[in-house]
């Protein structure tokens, strides 16, 4: 442990990671809920809060030979109305002046894989913790409109960009104390989110150069998904029952479902344009 001007860093490898942000015992799914706000910016205007979020993901690493470890994710965010706090299922777009479907985020599952030389660097703060942030920058083809052809069907909630772009960024802190515990998770951990991105595909406004940005922060929640908050443990039992547990194996290569992948699905377009109430029910998928 280095000291510099009185701040404490430590570096942090995989494994500790994993017990900051989940669990090193496979058999165990962790559960972290957040809430936090999502606001528009356009240059020249004003910046709006569209609406308030509140989400949640459960969680499993597991460790691979080559010492690297899978993290395998369910995760479900709601979009409320930022007056009310209740679950939108419609929404009036002020740059289209139209109202939409609300696609809640239902991403199941959702992959991240650390490898085994993964290094990062925690600075202590007041009170004994410590906080390690992280950013990472996010390009790929756009899953909506990989070549950016206009005369896709998918063209009005993907537009003219050929490549999708965001950058997202956590700050996890936790306790000093239970850091330097033996205990498989850092139980008290707290999670600081951003996350910038083009409009979401069900506002069908793409080409507004309008960007989004997510502000949350959120903590593990101890005892599962039955202490939720109400409004997330009522989706679950009701709509998204393979939400209660993680994953227990990958399913597919890759880092899984997006926002954005999961509105390409047919079934999805067509419950969008249908006006269904999301998120739809999604069963268990055997992982």
């Amino acid at each position: 442990m280095d000291k510099v001007n009185s701040v404490s860093k430590r570096t942090l490898n995989a494994s500790d990671l994993v017990r900051i942000r989940a669990s090193t015992d496979e058999s165990k799914s962790t559960v972290v809920e957040w809430q936090g706000q999502v606001l528009s910016y356009l240059p020249g205007e004003r910046p709006k809060v569209l609406f308030k979020v509140q989400g949640m993901s459960i969680t499993r690493a597991k460790l691979l030979e080559n010492g690297s470890y899978d993290l395998m994710t369910r995760e479900v965010q709601l979009y409320l109305d930022p007056a009310t706090n209740d679950v939108l299922h419609t929404w009036h777009n002020p740059w289209s002046d139209r109202d939409v479907t609300v696609v809640h985020v239902a991403n199941n599952p959702v992959y991240q894989n650390l490898p085994a030389t993964t290094t990062f660097e925690a600075r202590s703060q007041p009170g004994g913790s410590y906080a390690v942030q992280i950013s990472i920058p996010l390009a790929y083809p756009n899953p909506l409109n990989p070549s950016g052809d206009q005369q896709s069907p998918l063209y009005p909630y993907a537009g003219p960009q050929a490549l999708y772009s965001a950058i997202e960024s956590f700050t996890f802190a936790f306790p000093g104390a239970e850091f330097d515990s033996t205990e498989a998770s850092v139980p008290s951990m707290q999670v600081y989110w951003t996350r910038t991105s083009p409009l979401l595909p069900f506002m069908a406004t793409p080409a507004t150069n309008v960007s989004l940005l997510f502000v949350a922060n959120g903590a593990k929640i101890q005892g599962g998904w039955e202490n939720l908050s109400p409004v997330l443990r009522d989706v679950i039992e009701t709509r998204l029952p393979a939400y209660k547990e993680a994953p227990t194996s990958r399913d597919r290569p890759g880092g899984g479902v997006s926002s954005w992948s999961y509105f390409t699905r047919p079934e999805v377009l067509q419950a969008y344009k249908d006006g269904a109430a999301f998120p739809l029910s999604d069963p268990p998928l055997g992982a």
